[in-house]
């Protein structure tokens, strides 16, 4: 899959930019000469007219133009961002409600060859949904970018995370223009995760890989911690540039209550996952 459109998802909220998320969309661009387009979501909270509550009509109404203000000079600094790095970027702010916002971002991204979007954050429940958004609506690959990752540090190696799934076949399908630059590529499995359904060997998924010219290891790691903890440690100790895996889908009360890879990933990777659902 050649790399030629790309679209970077913001919201403008109370918690920080994410730096690694703009920084990693501008590069790609530059480096596949894709165009990109960066969506800058401004939450706009509905005033309901009641009588009596004037001033909770003036708190709302400068929450929103505060959010606004924010979103608007997000959105210039990352076109300067662009425009300094040689990439044609399409850049526009997105002012709605909650529901209705998400839904135009998910939308928005199908237009696209794939997604970028930071690493969700405790303190920002919008940077969370942003991620679920684009992984569960979008059918694009997604990839998710941590703040501390430095590609500058990182390894040529390609972690792919293969339980021998559907999902994770289509993540490794959208991942091609970034396996085939690959120096390396991984496979890693963990063995004993009870949650592992299809299970097909890394062993066989590897000539498959080899025929795209690349060097391919393959990796069982132990089920001690989690699936999700197991890969997301493999990656920080071997430096990866990149892990690709399918992202899996439950209901909000499982994943409250059991957690689940992607979760763990969505939370803990410090390396960019490029997800498939």
């Amino acid at each position: 899959m050649s790399i030629k459109t790309v679209l970077l998802a913001l919201v403008a909220g109370d918690g920080a930019r994410p730096e690694g998320a703009i920084n990693y969309a501008i590069s790609l661009a530059a480096e596949q000469k894709a165009h990109l387009s960066v969506i800058v979501g401004a939450i706009k909270v509905p005033v309901v007219v009641y009588s009596g509550v004037a001033e909770v009509q003036a708190i709302v109404t400068d929450d929103n133009d505060f959010r606004g203000r924010g979103a608007d000079e997000l959105a210039s600094q990352i076109g300067k961002a662009a425009e300094m790095n040689g990439v044609a970027a399409a850049v526009e702010v997105l002012s709605d409600a909650i529901d209705p916002l998400f839904s135009q971002i998910g939308k928005r991204a199908r237009l696209h060859d794939l997604a970028v979007c930071g690493r969700p954050r405790a303190a920002d429940i919008w940077s969370t949904e942003l991620a679920e958004t684009l992984l569960l609506s979008s059918g694009r690959p997604v990839i998710v970018v941590p703040d501390e990752f430095d590609a500058a540090k990182a390894s040529d190696t390609v972690i792919v995370a293969w339980d021998g799934s559907a999902v994770a076949a289509r993540a490794v399908g959208g991942a091609t223009a970034f396996i085939d630059r690959a120096g390396q590529v991984e496979i890693v499995s963990v063995l004993g995760d009870r949650h592992a359904e299809d299970r097909i060997a890394g062993a066989a998924l590897a000539p498959m890989l080899a025929h795209h010219g690349v060097k391919v290891t393959v990796t069982d790691l132990p089920y001690t911690r989690g699936t999700g903890k197991a890969i997301a440690d493999h990656a920080a100790s071997t430096r990866a540039r990149m892990v690709v895996m399918g992202g899996y889908a439950h209901s909000r009360l499982r994943q409250m209550v059991l957690g689940g890879t992607t979760t763990t990933m969505l939370q803990y990777a410090s390396v960019p996952v490029l997800m498939s659902h």
